[in-house]
C-alpha cells in the first residue's frame, strides 16, 4: 500500500481495505436483506406490517455507534514505540454525525420554527396537551397561520427516520 499507510501503522492489503469498506456499507446503511426472520414474520401480521425499516434503523444505528467507538479506541503501536489512534478522527466524526442526525436536527428545526413564528415554550406545551395521543411525545414543529395567527403544528416525527431513537428522550423530557 505504500509508505503513507505504513507510517500510521496500517498494514493491510487493498483487498482487506475493500472488505473493510464493504463491511462499513453493509452494517451502517439500512438494507432489508439483513432483516431477521422474526421481523419478517411480524410483517405478515395485520398490526405490524411496517417493521423492517425501524428494525434496520435500530440495527444500523447501533452499528454506527459501535463502529465509531471502535475507531476512537483503536490504538496502533508504531515502530518507534509511539502509540497512535489513526482512526479516532473518523470515529469522532461518525459519532458527532449520528448525534446531529438523531438529536440536534429535530431540536434545531423546532427552535427555528419557534423563532420564525414567534412561538413560546409555553405555547408549545399548551399545544402538546391537545394533540392526538400518538403525537404527544413526537417532535412537534409549531407554525402559525399567516392570516388568523392560529397555532398549528407539523409532527416531524413522521418524517424523521431516526425518531425511533430520539422519541424515548423526548418522552422523558415531556414528563
Amino acid at each position: 500500500l505504500g509508505n503513507a499507510y505504513a507510517k500510521v501503522g496500517i498494514n493491510k492489503t487493498v483487498k482487506e481495505l475493500e472488505e473493510e469498506a464493504a463491511d462499513i456499507v453493509r452494517n451502517n446503511i439500512p438494507n432489508y436483506d439483513y432483516v431477521g426472520d422474526f421481523i419478517k414474520g411480524l410483517r405478515r401480521l395485520p398490526f405490524g406490517n411496517f417493521v423492517s425499516f425501524p428494525a434496520e434503523i435500530m440495527r444500523t444505528s447501533t452499528n454506527i455507534v459501535k463502529r465509531a467507538l471502535d475507531e476512537i479506541t483503536t490504538e496502533v503501536k508504531l515502530a518507534d514505540g509511539t502509540i497512535v489512534k489513526p482512526l479516532a478522527g473518523i470515529g469522532y466524526q461518525r459519532l458527532v454525525g449520528m448525534g446531529v442526525t438523531t438529536a440536534a436536527v429535530p431540536t434545531a428545526v423546532v427552535e427555528m420554527a419557534k423563532v420564525i413564528y414567534d412561538v413560546t415554550d409555553e405555547q408549545v406545551e399548551a399545544m402538546r396537551r391537545y394533540v392526538a395521543d400518538w403525537s404527544k411525545n413526537s417532535t412537534l414543529i409549531p407554525i402559525k397561520d399567516k392570516e388568523t395567527g392560529e397555532l398549528k403544528y407539523v409532527d416531524f416525527s413522521h418524517a424523521n427516520a431516526y425518531d425511533l431513537l430520539y422519541r424515548p428522550i423526548q418522552t422523558i423530557l415531556n414528563q
